[in-house]
């Protein structure tokens, strides 16, 4: 895999441990799909105690370019997803 930056292969690989990482796979529609995801927890992690407040332990949101080097992610990636496709990391809808 050639990838777009370093810092995008890190947070590629990081994904399921606690913190930022970077996801890629396919939408509804099927198209190619990549996300920025924070995890509070890591993946194995499955309960927490009851909290005083709500609480999100993972969040994510679709990103078009990459963060640290600005590429666009489905031109230099949008071939791979399947090979970069990493089932279970997603936040279940």
């Amino acid at each position: 895999m050639k990838w777009c930056c370093l810092p995008f292969k890190g947070w590629y690989e990081g994904a399921g441990e606690r913190g930022a990482a970077i996801l890629v796979g396919r939408n509804r529609v099927g198209d190619p799909e990549f996300i920025l995801q924070h995890r509070a927890v890591d993946k194995e992690v499955e309960s927490l105690p009851d909290p005083e407040f709500p609480m999100s332990i993972i969040s994510e949101v679709s990103i078009n370019f990459c963060p640290w080097c600005g590429r666009n992610l489905n031109k230099w990636y949008g071939k791979n997803v399947d090979e970069l496709y990493r089932p279970g990391l997603k936040m279940p809808l």
